[in-house]
């Protein structure tokens, strides 16, 4: 049986599970209300996650989760 690193599983299905729920709003009155959120909690615990990993490009890649929502709000308003 192979050595898997769970912890590194767990922090790769949070980001895909935050990005999918980005991708995807749910259809719903306040739907992307509830996906900004959601994503926005997934982020922070992929972040929690990278740092406990101590890599670098984990941390980036989770704080651009983090950010995305807020980055996807700015661009709506300006166009």
């Amino acid at each position: 049986m192979k050595n898997i690193n769970y912890v590194y599983l767990i922090y790769w299905i949070i980001v895909i599970v935050g990005f999918l729920s980005f991708l995807m709003p749910w259809i719903e009155e306040y739907g992307i209300i509830h996906t900004i959120l959601f994503t926005f909690i997934c982020g922070l615990f992929s972040w929690a996650f990278a740092m406990m990993i101590g890599k670098r490009s984990l941390i980036y890649i989770s704080v651009l989760l983090l950010l995305s929502p807020y980055l996807f709000l700015f661009s709506i308003s300006i166009f």
